[in-house]
């Protein structure tokens, strides 16, 4: 599992993800369940609206759980 798709997972996130980004939601939906490449404009700005403090594109790797890496 993507650190995003556990992040959204437990907080329920991506409707917010969507509105604070300007991504329109199935976007949002690919992106966190590692179907479509997050893309450097995209994955900071959802890096952003979830608070994440480190690489953007940490946030998109497995969360080591067995998941896998985007």
């Amino acid at each position: 599992m993507l650190r995003i798709e556990k992040i959204c997972e437990e907080r329920g996130v991506q409707a917010m993800i969507a509105k604070k980004t300007g991504i329109n939601k199935p976007a949002v939906s690919r992106i966190v369940r590692g179907l479509e490449p997050p893309y450097p404009k995209r994955g900071r700005a959802i890096a952003e609206a979830v608070g994440w403090d480190g690489d953007w594109r940490e946030l998109f790797e497995s969360d080591g759980d067995g998941g896998e890496v985007a």
